[in-house]
């Protein structure tokens, strides 16, 4: 199993309800098994690393499964700009272009929406 396939299915799995409630039962385990226990300090720190594990693992699912949702998404937008006619060709991959340009691509739009339609 390769890396973006494990993380797809990290992405996935992460997202369904099945997780969430597991989540809240091992929670619910720990908190039972403190109590008879004790909730010492080095109990504490366990939760603590393993919490701090699992929400930085999870920033960089979810980064990653932005990243590859915004590719697909401004290639399809590109797809419909080339493909319609009146669409301008300046506006494909504009996510690429440095801000400048994209300011620029900005006011020449809002310059040519204000004009009286002909």
């Amino acid at each position: 199993m390769n890396l973006t396939r494990f993380m797809n299915w990290s992405a996935k799995t992460a997202g369904k309800p099945i997780t969430f409630v597991i989540a809240w039962g091992i929670i619910f385990i720990w908190v039972i098994i403190g109590l008879f226990w004790g909730f010492t300090s080095g109990w504490l720190l366990v939760i603590d690393t393993l919490a701090t594990l699992n929400a930085s693992l999870m920033v960089f699912i979810i980064q990653n499964t932005q990243n590859r949702e915004s590719r697909a998404l401004h290639i399809k937008i590109d797809e419909l700009i080339r493909a319609t006619e009146k669409a301008e060709n300046t506006f494909m991959a504009l996510e690429e272009k440095e801000e400048s340009e994209i300011e620029s691509i900005r006011h020449l739009l809002h310059q040519k929406l204000k004009r009286p339609k002909e």
